[in-house]
């Protein structure tokens, strides 16, 4: 009978050595697998934005085939660039536009004048038959502006006093300025007439009687032509917010004589004293005349009845001093 004799430690080294090619072949595929992969892109995140489908020039309103979207990565877009066509259908470019280039609000027209306040409104686009829309600055004291109480985004009416200079030939044939009416009555002097209707107020400095309205670019011209000739001018009427109704001025306009016809103003006339103070005033000895005929200054004149006046064709008689 035969003894067998078995080594543990053999077995323990047979054992290493299997784990380890184990680990090996893991490795090996683990590496493998990393180098197969390795080759491909990363994705990067990326964003939609409008482009420029073609090169614009300035001034140029667009419409929805002059732009386009792109996805660029998120790194690359810019943070003001519009997403979607109708951003900027309809818009006026202000400087050129290349093919692909981002469209950023720099790129139009801009609609603020300063950062107090925008020309145009939010949802107002400066487009080929938009209004052309203008600021103008009107000096008008508090007195003639509600007290200074106007505030912006208020709308207002304007009315323009001016003096109408009627002219009359000479002699010569030359015109010039009359203090006297022409044939057809017409005479120098103040016109006022309510001009501007329902204009919104942009910016208000009542401190410095100033005033900063929105106009449209005949306006504009027409306020600069009254601020040529009558600096100081204009008066400001408050509307209601919900008012925006426009008068028919044809039948306005204010001056003296058709105020005076309108609300039946009486004349001035020479005051006639004797009807107040009734006889004719007769000298008094040592001292001043004396009303009514009254013996003192401390008199007081005796007032005349009815029965005692005289007749329409007779003249007051003279009393004595003293009576």
């Amino acid at each position: 009978m035969e003894m067998e004799f078995k080594d543990p430690a053999r077995r323990r080294r047979l054992l290493l050595v299997v784990i380890g090619a184990v680990l090996a072949a893991t490795a090996g595929l683990g590496a493998f697998t990393l180098a197969s992969h390795g080759s491909g892109q990363v994705e990067v995140p990326k964003k939609t934005v409008l482009v420029a489908a073609h090169d614009i020039p300035e001034r140029t309103t667009l419409t929805s085939d002059d732009v386009t979207t792109r996805s660029v990565p998120v790194d690359q877009a810019l943070s003001q660039a519009y997403l979607t066509s109708s951003d900027v259908v309809g818009r006026v470019t202000s400087v050129p536009i290349y093919s692909e280039q981002q469209m950023t609000p720099n790129l139009f027209a801009t609609t603020s004048a300063n950062s107090d306040f925008s020309i145009l409104g939010p949802n107002e686009l400066v487009t080929a038959d938009s209004p052309a829309w203008r600021a103008v600055a009107l000096e008008v004291p508090a007195n003639r502006a509600v007290g200074g109480d106007i505030k912006a985004g208020d709308h207002v009416d304007v009315i323009v006093s001016v003096e109408i200079d009627v002219l009359m030939q000479n002699d010569q044939g030359q015109y010039e300025q009359t203090d006297t009416a022409n044939a057809q009555g017409f005479q120098t002097g103040e016109s006022t007439k309510l001009t501007f209707q329902d204009l919104e107020v942009l910016k208000s400095s009542p401190d410095d009687n100033m005033y900063v309205l929105k106009v449209d670019l005949h306006q504009a011209e027409q306020i600069a032509h009254v601020q040529q000739l009558a600096p100081d001018s204009f008066s400001l009427a408050l509307r209601p917010g919900e008012d925006t109704r426009s008068e028919d001025t044809s039948q306005y306009g204010t001056t003296t004589d058709r105020l005076i016809m309108t609300y039946l103003y009486p004349a001035p006339q020479v005051l006639d004293l004797s009807k107040l103070l009734g006889p004719a005033v007769s000298p008094v000895p040592g001292g001043s005349p004396i009303p009514g005929g009254g013996g003192t200054p401390s008199s007081s004149p005796t007032p005349t009845s009815p029965s005692e006046s005289p007749g329409p064709d007779e003249s007051p008689a003279a009393s004595p001093a003293g009576s």
